[in-house]
């Protein structure tokens, strides 16, 4: 990648990369619903998310792909760009994204994900949140999986389980991590909105 230039543009889908020369801290210029907004990384992921969760599927595919170009091959990245394909039904970009991450002993990492995801767009919930569970289970090292399967159980009305799904993704990721901040921030609403039965 060109650092030299402050404005480089990614694609032909409104989004830009800017790297600001004297904090090298990345920003995308992100332009949805007619309007233009610049974001850090973190704060890209989490726009990316809650996109996603409003199955805006497309919308949220063009943030993590300007993501991705800059993040380089991020597994928490490349697996919300995954789940978008495949809520598009774009079954083998979702499959062939997750495999360029997981590669060698990982790849049951992508085929298990590739699995939830395909489930997860036909709605097969059982299904996806038994492989979203194995994968909680084998793969620490991947907060992503918890924050998704989260969310799933947060749509099947299995909100004490999201909770505490959510909670082991913010503490498997970085403190200040992109994964880490969305699931505060969903913990926060789930507790703030209801009492914890």
């Amino acid at each position: 990648m060109d650092h030299d230039k402050p404005n480089h543009k990614l694609d032909s889908h409104d989004t830009e990369r800017q790297v600001m020369p004297a904090t090298d801290c990345h920003h995308l210029n992100i332009r949805a619903a007619g309007k233009t907004y610049r974001l850090d990384f973190r704060q890209a992921f989490s726009f990316g998310y809650t996109l996603l969760r409003t199955r805006k599927f497309k919308d949220a595919a063009r943030v993590f792909e300007s993501m991705a170009n800059i993040g380089g091959s991020d597994p928490a990245v490349v697996t919300m760009l995954a789940y978008c394909k495949a809520g598009l039904r774009e079954y083998q970009a979702c499959s062939a994204l997750l495999c360029n991450v997981f590669v060698d002993d990982a790849r049951p990492r992508a085929e298990q994900l590739h699995a939830a995801f395909v489930y997860l767009s036909v709605g097969m919930w059982t299904d996806a949140i038994d492989e979203l569970t194995k994968m909680t289970r084998k793969c620490p090292d991947l907060p992503i999986v918890c924050l998704l399967l989260g969310d799933v159980l947060a749509m099947r009305g299995k909100r004490r389980k999201a909770i505490l799904c959510w909670r082991l993704a913010a503490a498997r990721d970085r403190k200040d991590g992109a994964v880490a901040a969305v699931a505060r921030r969903l913990i926060s609403s789930q507790t703030r909105t209801r009492p914890n039965p």
